[in-house]
């Protein structure tokens, strides 16, 4: 029998909790310089290997890549890290204003996004996004926005972000507000759901396939905006909820589950239907593609699988040492937060 929403979010404050008060021993550098690792019965690949940590404060937050450097967002200390890729180092803080309350799964306060000359941050605390010039490193804009912002993602010539709390306006159900950089303002809002599936636990949205995607968990659907008419193209049922992260390009689009049932789903953009699942995470929650692979932070294994998006087959596994609660590409690398304070690069083996 399948738990109730109530039942299975006690379960998550249960596993945050634990994740929460777990310091994890922070692994050198050199020690997973070893070439394989077991993957239940096999022993696969390692994927990659680590070629630097770079200390940032402990807890949660936000991570991005873009506009020339890596951007980790610390909750506790209201701060977004900077951090330099070609030296691997923490270059600049900048201060933003604190975004509470966070939510317990997955580990958060504040998202963030980078593009075309600007890094972005969403604040559920007053139901804004700050606008972060990366030339000066300061904040230039607060733009108001929907209730509860959570994931935000660019596009050309627009920001997108996910009110899991619903528009400030209208049927009070969650949406997306579609934000003008050049004006720094809301030009569209997207209701992506009616006021039952409002204020879900967490919803996160990605950009791929000429479309934008949004997770709304308690739809236990993905949801597919037209940027062209910003009008919902699709509600696509899946038969896990979205608790995760998302992640797209051309040909898919995957959903990570999480605690719901440890299944990544594979969504085929021609069709609006599910096209195929990994199976091989325990709680699969980050997600990205790159370097022909899709990457999954699975938070319960401590570790980064490599998949083959063909055959949905771990072809990697990357032991990380604490919880990977965020995952982003760039310069070159695979990026992983974890909880105890550190933002790990990888290198993929080729």
């Amino acid at each position: 029998m399948q738990e109730s929403s109530g039942s299975r979010s006690v379960d998550w404050v249960r596993r945050a909790i634990l994740v929460s008060g777990s310091i994890a021993c922070a692994a050198a550098v050199g020690a997973v310089s070893s070439t394989s690792v077991l993957a239940g019965s096999d022993r696969v690949p390692r994927g990659g290997r680590v070629v630097a940590s770079i200390r940032i404060p402990q807890g949660s937050g936000g991570l991005a890549v873009g506009d020339g450097a890596v951007w980790a967002m610390s909750d506790s200390a209201s701060t977004l890290l900077r951090i330099d890729p070609k030296r691997n180092i923490v270059v600049a803080r900048i201060k933003v204003k604190p975004s509470y309350p966070c939510r317990p799964f997955p580990q958060a306060c504040s998202e963030a996004a980078a593009g075309k000359r600007a890094v972005w941050v969403s604040h559920p605390s007053d139901n804004t996004a700050s606008r972060i010039d990366p030339q000066t490193n300061r904040v230039v804009a607060t733009i108001p926005v929907g209730r509860h912002p959570d994931g935000i993602a660019v596009s050309p010539g627009a920001v997108w972000v996910a009110n899991s709390g619903g528009p400030t306006t209208g049927s009070g159900g969650p949406s997306v507000s579609r934000v003008d950089p050049a004006a720094n303002r809301v030009v569209a809002t997207i209701e992506v759901g009616s006021a039952r599936a409002c204020c879900s636990d967490f919803m996160e949205l990605t950009v791929g396939a000429g479309s934008v995607w949004v997770g709304v968990p308690h739809l236990t659907s993905v949801v597919r905006i037209d940027p062209a008419t910003n009008r919902v193209r699709a509600t696509i049922r899946l038969t896990v909820q979205p608790f995760g992260f998302l992640a797209a390009d051309k040909r898919a689009v995957w959903s990570a589950g999480a605690y719901s049932d440890s299944v990544v789903t594979r969504l085929d953009p021609r069709t609006n239907r599910p096209s195929g699942a990994f199976n091989g995470a325990a709680a699969p929650i980050g997600l990205a593609l790159a370097f022909g692979s899709l990457w999954v932070a699975d938070l319960d294994s401590k570790v980064i699988d490599r998949v083959n998006t063909h055959t949905a087959r771990i072809i990697g596994r990357l032991p990380v040492g604490g919880y990977p609660v965020r995952l982003a590409v760039g310069f070159g690398s695979v990026w992983v937060r974890d909880d105890t304070g550190r933002v790990l690069r990888i290198r993929p083996q080729r």
